[in-house]
């Protein structure tokens, strides 16, 4: 199943643009779209930015 996940992870990164919107609870791609320019969403709604998602990865590693 993870191989079915990093599928759909690499392309959604292969076919998005600056601009667009994402929804994702995956902070890992968040990140990398993030740095696209990519507006992400959590699925609660919560805008990520570039300021919070470092503390939001670091945390993911705890």
């Amino acid at each position: 199943m993870d191989s079915i996940k990093e599928a759909a992870d690499l392309y959604i990164m292969n076919y998005i643009s600056k601009g667009d919107i994402a929804i994702t609870q995956d902070i890992g791609l968040a990140s990398t779209l993030l740095a696209k320019g990519v507006y992400v969403l959590s699925p609660r709604g919560i805008l990520f930015e570039e300021k919070e998602i470092e503390t939001a990865l670091e945390l993911r590693h705890l």
